[in-house]
């Protein structure tokens, strides 16, 4: 049986995924579930990670594990440093922060910063998503709760902005004046493109209100109110990346829908990148410069 190399961990917020992976980077085993950075209680970082991953820390007592994301955070198991732009695999590696789980070497990448922007295990995903497509030189976008828009130049992340777009849509949905006319999320494709107009060309906040106008004017169906606004929140960024060059889209499921149809609506070339995939690829990336006796370079 082939043997595991390392364990990778993205830890967020509100989820947990590990997997192991052999001296090829390939994936033997994956685990998943919802034991984000939230759910510890009592800081009980270690009984998560056996609860997951124990089986494989077992069969050998001297398998690293490596993590990214908010496990690293100042409220994580241990909190990582932050790498300033540009940063790349090797400056992650070097600031890494190592500690052991018995006898079991562990590391915690740091996140990535700027003057006013932080990040916590996209910049693992932005350098993953550069190996898999081989481009060097893009534009990512990385939707969620609070998403990414990142540069790459010469196979470094050289800049970044957040957009806490997901979080905006959820409050002005369930804790807004124009969320209150609003009737169930369904995708309303027209209502959701007008929505990109608007938030490309007017004030955010106007355009958010537009919403509850358009409803009792009669322009805007109560059905149509949550489409808008996620359209008004994405146009918004779209518009704020300014140039027109290809973005290298990092996402899945209906967050892919979303913002490819905006790109395509906007005359964006797009490339779709399986963020999984991308951040399997980074971590490997990352285990190599770290522990280069056990991978295969």
């Amino acid at each position: 049986m082939t043997q595991t190399s390392f364990i990778a961990v993205d830890w967020g917020s509100s989820s947990f995924r590990a997997w192991a992976v052999d001296a090829e980077g390939t994936v033997l085993a994956a685990t998943n579930g919802p034991d984000g950075l939230k759910s510890v209680e009592n800081r009980g970082f270690d009984a998560v990670i056996r609860a997951h991953c124990g089986t494989w820390m077992n069969a050998d007592p001297t398998t690293p594990i490596l993590m990214q994301g908010m496990v690293g955070a100042r409220a994580g198991w241990h909190e990582a440093p932050y790498v300033p732009c540009p940063a790349r695999f090797n400056d992650l590696a070097a600031h890494a922060l190592r500690f052991a789980i018995d006898t079991h070497p562990a590391v915690i990448l740091p996140g990535a910063c700027m003057e006013s922007d932080v990040m916590r295990g996209e910049e693992v995903q932005i350098l993953g998503a550069a190996l898999l497509t081989g481009q060097q030189t893009a534009t990512i976008c990385i939707p969620g709760t609070h998403c990414k828009w990142a540069e790459l130049s010469g196979g470094a992340l050289t800049g970044f902005s957040t957009f806490v777009s997901g979080e905006l849509y959820q409050l002005l949905l369930t804790q807004s004046l124009v969320g209150a006319l609003a009737q169930g999320d369904s995708h309303d494709d027209a209502a959701f493109r007008r929505g990109l107009d608007r938030g490309a060309t007017l004030p955010l906040s106007h355009a958010v209100f537009a919403g509850r106008a358009g409803v009792l004017t009669g322009g805007l169906a109560p059905e149509e109110v949550a489409s808008y606004l996620s359209g008004v929140l994405i146009g918004a960024e779209c518009a704020a990346q300014g140039d027109d060059g290809p973005v290298l889209l990092l996402a899945s499921g209906v967050l892919t829908e979303r913002y490819a149809a905006a790109l395509a609506h906007f005359g964006r070339r797009m490339t779709h990148v399986d963020a999984e995939a991308a951040t399997l690829a980074g971590l490997t990336r990352a285990a190599r410069s770290l522990w280069p006796e056990r991978l295969a370079a």
